[in-house]
């Protein structure tokens, strides 16, 4: 039997590519690293809020770990996103 997908999903997708191509964009046009941090925050809250089904069943230990580690990616990706805008835009 296979899942069915909620409508939602998708744009939650767009909505993750969106602060990703954002942060690009900062690094890009050489932006202060303040406005980068602020597209990070901004993401780590997106990400919070679209995950909290999933985030209110776990506890304790799971919870902690899950979130740790899906927090580090989140940097991770962002952080090579304004990596790439900041080779691309030649300020590197």
């Amino acid at each position: 039997m296979r899942a069915r997908r909620r409508p939602d999903d998708l744009a939650v997708a767009f909505g993750d590519l969106f602060f990703a191509v954002a942060i690009f964009a900062c690094g890009l046009f050489n932006t202060p690293l303040w406005t980068a941090g602020l597209a990070a925050f901004g993401m780590l809250a997106y990400w919070s809020w679209t995950r909290r089904a999933v985030l209110n069943r776990l506890r304790g230990k799971a919870w902690a770990s899950q979130t740790s580690l899906a927090v580090a990616v989140l940097f991770a990706i962002l952080g090579g996103a304004y990596w790439l805008g900041l080779g691309m835009g030649g300020s590197f």
